[in-house]
């Protein structure tokens, strides 16, 4: 299958699955990276719980920060031309860590990194809609499981290729170059890219502006949902590595339970939210999602050595069913494509930044009790508070549409992005 049958030289629709995978795998690898290589780093750079956290916490930041960069980029350079910008400053922040001989420069690495993982994501949904639209539900699969697998993967190999590169640095730098590499594919595509039936794609505002949904109840309620499984899921994405080896795990066996909390995500995201095009009530999705999670963040408190394997695996299948489950309630309440581009907007800007408070939290309270147990013991808390509010997510319930705007909301069309996965 090609884009443009008419053209002998456009890109074929594998090519373009196979890049968006790639470029996936970027986007995420950071996170996982640097977690199983926490006690190297922080022996040689003297960091406390909280700057250790912030090498994950300042990533998430900035990638909620700059998703609305991209799409303002976007605008006006098209979609293609961005991406390829934004994958050069990824490669570029991964260079930067073979300089990062103080802690400054290493956060400014992950700031820059963050900043081009945040913009590059926010606008890849529009890349596959206009490359391969007759694919794009496949296509967005292997996106958003390319996501998960870089982490994933970063994780696995952080280890060995620390001892193997002789360092940290090194080992880091690595997807500096793995995002090098995908911006030169990227860019060599460009052309083919540009020669399919539409246009290169050039995301433009809407005619007037249209303000998002502040003063919705619904929207607020949604948003801040989502941003309370941010929190928690982020904080098992950046402490699970570093807690098993302050319990005595190996390094590389502590990893592999990032790992395992990164697969089983996959898992959950293919099957449960697949359940909601039969189902019209999503209360009782969320509630076992985030049952499980509650389940695992329990054995990670009060049997984290005993329980291991399950508590890890049950904390990832509950944030791999929530986080996608909370999209699906998003869509479900907007109502129509541009309500949901508003209110898609407004739980990125808010969402990402309270995510980001999460691993902080566990770093404060470790410097402050030598302890991880009691900061995942504030987790669970924060997840059960979480769960007693799903019983509000009843069907029917919409963003006010005269809360948004004065203008006509209903338009199938108004420039705005689908929303991105998390």
């Amino acid at each position: 299958m090609r884009i443009d049958r008419g053209s002998k030289r456009a890109l074929p629709a594998w090519l373009i699955v196979a890049l968006m995978a790639a470029i996936g795998l970027n986007l995420r690898a950071t996170l996982g990276a640097i977690p199983p290589l926490l006690n190297q780093i922080s022996t040689e750079l003297g960091l406390s719980g909280i700057a250790q956290a912030g090498l994950t916490s300042v990533a998430i930041l900035a990638m909620g920060l700059f998703a609305p960069i991209g799409q303002r980029m976007a605008a006006r350079w098209g979609a293609e031309i961005t991406t390829s910008v934004m994958l050069c400053l990824l490669s570029v922040s991964g260079f930067m860590r073979l300089a990062a001989t103080t802690t400054g420069i290493l956060m400014a690495s992950v700031a820059l990194a963050g900043a081009s993982m945040g913009a590059a994501s926010a606008i890849a949904p529009a890349l596959i809609a206009q490359h391969v639209p007759k694919i794009r539900g496949f296509t967005t699969g292997i996106y958003s499981t390319g996501l998960a697998m870089g982490v994933a993967i970063a994780a696995w190999i952080a280890v060995p290729t620390e001892q193997w590169l002789g360092g940290w640095r090194p080992a880091l730098a690595v997807w500096g170059v793995f995002a090098g590499l995908t911006a030169f594919a990227w860019v060599l595509a460009i052309p083919g890219l540009h020669r399919d039936p539409g246009r290169p794609v050039r995301l433009v505002r809407g005619q007037s502006h249209v303000r998002l949904p502040w003063r919705s109840p619904t929207a607020w309620m949604v948003t801040g949902y989502t941003a309370m499984i941010m929190l928690i899921g982020f904080s098992g994405l950046a402490w699970v590595t570093p807690y098993y080896v302050s319990l005595g795990y190996r390094a590389q066996d502590a990893a592999n339970l990032l790992v395992l909390f990164q697969v089983v995500q996959i898992g959950a995201m293919l099957t449960l939210p697949a359940i909601t095009d039969h189902t019209r009530d999503r209360r009782p999705l969320l509630a076992l999602s985030l049952g499980l999670g509650l389940l695992g963040i329990a054995g990670l408190v009060f049997a984290p050595t005993q329980l291991a394997i399950p508590s890890v695996a049950l904390f990832g299948l509950g944030l791999g069913g929530s986080s996608p489950l909370a999209l699906v309630v998003l869509v479900d309440y907007a109502g129509s494509p541009s309500n949901a581009a508003r209110l898609g907007a407004m739980m990125m800007l808010i969402a990402y930044p309270i995510g980001a408070i999460g691993p902080l939290i566990l770093g404060a309270v470790k410097d402050a009790t030598g302890s991880f147990a009691f900061g995942y013991a504030i987790i669970l808390t924060l997840a059960i508070l979480t769960f007693l509010t799903i019983p509000i997510f009843r069907p029917g319930r919409h963003i006010d549409d005269h809360l948004v705007s004065g203008e006509d909301t209903e338009s199938e069309d108004d420039g705005q992005l689908p929303i991105p996965p998390v």
